[in-house]
């Protein structure tokens, strides 16, 4: 039979040690919900498009950045808009009556403003593509290639990488 001191002091010993292992797990939680994404923190950017850019040399950077106000000012307002629409059709989720031919409808003219961007997209970089040298032309394919950068602190700790074409 244990001595009553005993089992006390085993009991006491057993609390803190619970105490302090719960608090350090809950203190590291936090700690990680405070810290940005390391992408962010870092300055390094998510978007393969500017990452493979950031790789040519700067007469090429200088060039595809000239063709950026007129993209902007033509795709810009439809992406915002589609956004808008996906944001307002989840909103509207909880209406009751709930309309949902309305909802599908909404985010279908949504994802075809995405879709028109993505298209307008995919054919400036080809087109940008084409004025490249060989060599350059084959980076720039590679960088466009690569998937997004980790959010977090790496990927090697449980996160898993953002899908390459989001």
């Amino acid at each position: 039979m244990i001595d009553r001191p005993i089992l006390h002091g085993a009991l006491f010993a057993s609390l803190a040690l619970n105490v302090f292992v719960g608090g350090a797990f809950v203190g590291s939680q936090l700690t990680k919900a405070k810290e940005p994404p390391a992408a962010v923190a870092t300055g390094v950017p998510r978007s393969p498009v500017v990452m493979a850019v950031r790789a040519l040399p700067p007469e090429h950077q200088a060039s595809w950045r000239a063709q950026n106000p007129d993209y902007t000012r033509t795709y810009g307002p439809k992406v915002r808009e589609a956004r808008r629409l996906t944001r307002e059709t989840m909103r509207g989720f909880g209406a009751e009556p709930f309309d949902t031919q309305a909802a599908v409808a909404s985010l279908a003219r949504a994802r075809d403003l995405e879709h028109e961007s993505r298209v307008a997209m995919d054919r400036r970089l080809v087109a940008f593509a084409a004025t490249l040298p060989q060599a350059e032309r084959a980076a720039f394919g590679e960088a466009l290639a690569r998937p997004r950068v980790a959010l977090g602190r790496g990927a090697g700790e449980g996160r898993r990488l953002a899908l390459p074409d989001r």
